[in-house]
């Protein structure tokens, strides 16, 4: 099964027009220590994309940095008024108050609106270089969402705006090649059973046990597995 899929996707004429190699590159630059999902934040705006029957012309790409957890929000304005309402209302109602947010120093992300927001919440800004995008982690996602974009775009115009979730589905679900885990594991303490699984049903390859981030995520793991017990048994008894 997996060598038919291998083999698929070779002979599949958009999927080598519009995918970007999958050769190695420099994993993004840690400016400081990141321990703790939803505390360090890249963002970042995509566009312009055709536009959708709804209006839709830009994307909005938020990245966690320690679960690697992708958040999609397609934009009919990437204003910072969109922007800032999208951060509150999806991010920091649903993960709480990130520590640190990173991104470009776009117009939305440098305005006085966004950073009254990022001033009253105590959240610290870090801007990538103009010449070092590759620091933003959401950069390295946008690689990807661009080349699944431009191939849904030109087989459905102006209905990508409605597949973003399934698009995110496949950024969050497979193993990070660093830790052997999922975004999913990491940020809701499980893993998702996805439709592949069902048919293919075979383990997952084992991973470099060797690095620090490694071990780091494994502790962290561990305690997880922990905390998420000693959590249950208190809602069952409650």
């Amino acid at each position: 099964m997996r060598k038919d899929v291998f083999n698929y996707v070779q002979s599949c004429l958009s999927c080598q027009q519009f995918k970007h190699t999958n050769a190695p590159t420099a994993n993004p630059i840690q400016l400081h220590t990141i321990s703790q999902p939803w505390r360090t934040i890249g963002i970042n705006i995509m566009g312009l994309f055709p536009t959708t029957s709804r209006q839709k012309r830009f994307l909005l790409v938020i990245v966690d940095y320690f679960t690697r957890w992708v958040e999609l929000f397609a934009l009919r304005q990437a204003t910072a008024t969109h922007i800032a309402n999208i951060l509150f209302n999806e991010i920091i109602c649903r993960y709480g108050v990130p520590l640190y947010i990173l991104s470009d120093n776009g117009p939305q992300f440098i305005s006085h609106l966004f950073n009254e927001i990022c001033a009253n919440m105590d959240i610290n800004r870090k801007f990538t270089a103009n010449y070092q995008p590759q620091t933003n982690m959401s950069e390295h996602v946008n690689r990807t969402l661009k080349a699944q974009i431009d191939i849904y775009a030109q087989r459905r115009p102006g209905l990508w705006d409605k597949e973003l979730q399934k698009l995110a589905f496949t950024i969050r679900t497979p193993a990070k090649d660093t830790t052997s885990d999922t975004s999913p594991y990491l940020n809701l303490g499980c893993d998702p059973v996805i439709p592949l699984d069902l048919i293919i049903n075979q383990p997952v390859p084992d991973f470099p046990s060797n690095t620090p981030e490694y071990k780091f995520i494994q502790q962290y793991r561990t305690q997880l597995a922990h905390d998420r017990q000693v959590t249950y048994y208190f809602v069952r008894e409650h």
